[in-house]
């Protein structure tokens, strides 16, 4: 009896697991069916099991497929046993941001408003017409009239952080925890009126919040994963990308400021003044407010998150990159001394007018783009071409855009491991593809807060090389750094940028 009823179950497990493999397989010939070349998946994860395993980056996982089909303009690959198109033609690019637009709008990125309402509010993560309301929504606070009135926000946190480098006992300093002292500062003033004096206060609430946001743990980045290839998965256990702290401290924050200010009739030049008067100019009409705690905490934290990260660890690169190439250290000194001596020179028109500086920003984003991918999922049935070849995406196919490995391709930027400015002049921006470069996306949904962020990240370079001169703890001269795979989304050094910033003699 008992060898019947082994024989009986193990026939009726080896029927189910060769029932779920030939499933599977069916699943992943979907580009084989379809004449598309692409990568060979492996059971059960497709072609993403050293993300799953926290082994890589999104932009290592990606480059690692980018230069496997380096002769094609594009590649199938599985996301699990789900299909995605990896595009590697910046031609083909334009079409997903540009051309068809209304086939790509959305986002490949899902978070569940109801797990996650503060992160599934952002403009980033919205689908269908919500992107667009919440947009909206976002846009007047971050407009060059708007952002001129927050420059001197901006001057006292970059004088915050000449003091701290100039009375500090460190002989070296760690880029990114310092840029992120730096970018949470002006962030925190410039969207909620908060002095958070991250350079003064080792326990600041503000900066000790934003260290939290995305742990760099399995969990945080279990979330992140489901968000990105699971999210019926993240659903089930209602995984969150950002932490309880965080979450906690923003709506706290927010619901006791606005109490504060209208009890008081307290009026600021920030981001949450212009949600607390659209809510009291309803209640003014004997409407309902517009935003709810959640609500106004969600928008308020979409500024925050849009800024602080991203900004933070752009500029760590860029003052390595400074470090290691002092030719180009001595050039910018040079371009931004023809401007002004001290900081109070430099309003919003003369910081955007330094073009040698906004090259080098934007050779910074070439070379090391804090957000190495972007997804798009196809809402419509769509043909895209490169030259002679085409692929049809289907309707819920994502398209994958590989920035990191597009601003690194010798093809678009000769010997990409320099790091040099003079790639963005005009005569040279003119000799490539327009998409070669897209660190801010393209289109309808490039980022709205891309001129606050620059704004900050000029302010924040001209304050340093003002005052310092900044040189590598050790030197590197490829500039080739170990990415933290546990940093899923960013890049960030697995080992920290360390520099040494030496006050400069004045005249």
């Amino acid at each position: 009896m008992l060898p019947e009823i082994f024989i009986s179950l193990l026939l009726i497990v080896s029927s189910l697991v060769t029932t779920v493999y030939l499933m599977w397989r069916r699943k992943v010939s979907y580009w084989k069916v379809r004449g598309v070349p692409s990568a060979t998946p492996e059971l059960p994860y497709g072609n993403i099991k050293d993300l799953l395993f926290m082994r890589k980056t999104l932009g290592q996982h990606y480059d690692q497929i980018y230069w496997q089909f380096k002769n094609e303009p594009f590649c199938g690959i599985y996301q699990l046993w789900k299909p995605a198109l990896l595009i590697r033609d910046p031609e083909m690019l334009k079409t997903v941001f540009v051309k068809e637009f209304s086939s790509f709008h959305d986002n490949h990125y899902f978070v569940n408003p109801e797990v996650e309402p503060i992160l599934g509010l952002n403009p980033f993560n919205t689908k269908g017409d919500n992107w667009w309301k919440a947009r909206k929504i976002l846009t007047p606070s971050v407009t060059p009239v708007k952002i001129k009135t927050m420059i001197p926000q901006m001057y006292d946190v970059c004088k915050e952080m000449i003091q701290y480098l100039q009375n500090t006992d460190e002989e070296y300093i760690e880029a990114h925890d310092m840029m992120g002292k730096y970018s949470t500062d002006i962030v925190g003033s410039c969207a909620y009126g908060i002095q958070s004096n991250s350079f003064k206060d080792a326990n600041s609430v503000l900066r000790q919040v934003s260290k939290s946001m995305f742990d760099g743990t399995y969990r945080g980045n279990i979330a992140l994963l489901c968000a990105l290839y699971a999210p019926k998965l993240g659903n089930i256990f209602r995984y969150k990308i950002l932490t309880d702290e965080a979450s906690e401290y923003f709506v706290g924050f927010v619901r006791a400021t606005y109490k504060y200010r209208v009890e008081n009739k307290v009026q600021r030049n920030d981001y949450l003044q212009s949600l607390i008067n659209a809510n009291e100019e309803a209640i003014a009409q004997n409407q309902m407010p517009i935003y709810n705690d959640v609500e106004l905490a969600a928008h308020c934290m979409t500024f925050f998150l849009d800024g602080f990260e991203t900004t933070a660890i752009l500029l760590s690169f860029i003052a390595y990159e400074l470090s290691l190439n002092e030719d180009v250290q001595n050039t910018l000194r040079d371009a931004i001394k023809e401007k002004g001596e001290k900081l109070e020179d430099f309003d919003f028109d003369t910081v955007h007018d330094i073009e040698y500086l906004h090259m080098l920003v934007m050779e910074g984003l070439r070379k090391h783009p804090p957000g190495t991918t972007m997804a798009r999922t196809c809402t419509k049935s769509t043909l895209l071409k490169s030259g002679e070849k085409e692929v049809e995406v289907e309707e819920g196919v994502p398209v994958v855009l590989p920035m990191y490995s597009i601003h690194n391709d010798p093809q678009y930027f000769p010997n990409p491991d320099r790091f040099d400015p003079l790639r963005f002049t005009e005569e040279n921006k003119n000799k490539r593809p327009m998409f070669a470069h897209f660190p801010f996306g393209g289109g309808p949904r490039t980022c709205p807060g891309q001129k606050f962020a620059l704004t900050m990240i000029k302010l924040g370079i001209i304050s340093l090389v003002l005052n310092f001169k900044i040189l590598p703890k050790e030197y590197n001269s490829r500039g080739k750094v170990i990415y933290d795979p546990m940093n899923t989304f960013f890049h960030t050094a697995l080992n920290g940028l360390w520099m040494k910033y030496v006050p400069l003699m004045k005249n």
